[in-house]
């Protein structure tokens, strides 16, 4: 009798200790990546197999979890391994910007070059649509019928008028964005987004 209720005590403590989110997942894994990416001297050339490498390094860290989510056997799945591969690396985009900076970056070739700030980038429209997904983009009409869409990656003043739902469609807006190159797991290519560091509602 001693004996089943140890086993019965193990057992759930095994499964209760397992028990992360789909997102909580993520979010481990892509600080695994971030940590283990910032380690290595990441280039253009190499950036593909230095992410395989991270990847593989959270998923055996997050074996059964991961199991749970994508299925077994997950690095013989090339769908799966993109979806995983898409999921963390969106959000490595946002928690670790510098690494996929320095993935970018060209050499300057002058250490004590003083770098220049550029202005961000504005346009005026209407808003057309916002999606609330693992990101927050919304959408942007200009007068000359132009779409433009945004992700919104960090926090800034007016933000709230975002992630309170104060916007509206058709409200006119200015904002202003950056552009910044993400790695699309399930295009395997940079993709170009604009990130919001501005809103104002007129």
């Amino acid at each position: 009798m001693k004996k089943l209720l140890l086993l019965l005590l193990l057992t759930s403590s095994s499964i209760f200790a397992q028990k992360l989110t789909k997102e909580q997942l993520i979010d481990k894994m892509s600080d695994v990546g971030c940590e283990c990416a910032s380690k290595q001297e990441v280039t253009r050339d190499n950036m593909e197999m230095t992410l395989g490498l991270c990847i593989l390094e959270a998923i055996n860290k997050y074996e059964k979890d991961v199991e749970k989510y994508y299925g077994k056997n997950i690095i013989t799945n090339d769908k799966k391994m993109e979806e995983l591969g898409y999921d963390i690396g969106l959000k490595m985009g946002a928690k670790c910007p510098d690494v996929f900076m320095a993935m970018l970056g060209e050499d300057s070739g002058d250490e004590d070059a003083v770098a220049v700030e550029e202005p961000d980038a504005m346009i005026s429209g209407k808003l057309t649509e916002i999606k609330s997904e693992q990101f927050m983009t919304f959408s942007v009409k200009e007068t000359s019928g132009k779409m433009n869409q945004f992700i919104l990656l960090s926090s800034f003043e007016n933000a709230f008028l975002l992630t309170d739902k104060v916007l509206k469609t058709n409200d006119s807006l200015e904002v202003y964005y950056y552009e910044l190159e993400l790695f699309d797991a399930k295009l395997s290519k940079f993709v170009t987004y604009k990130v919001v560091t501005d809103i104002i509602k007129k």
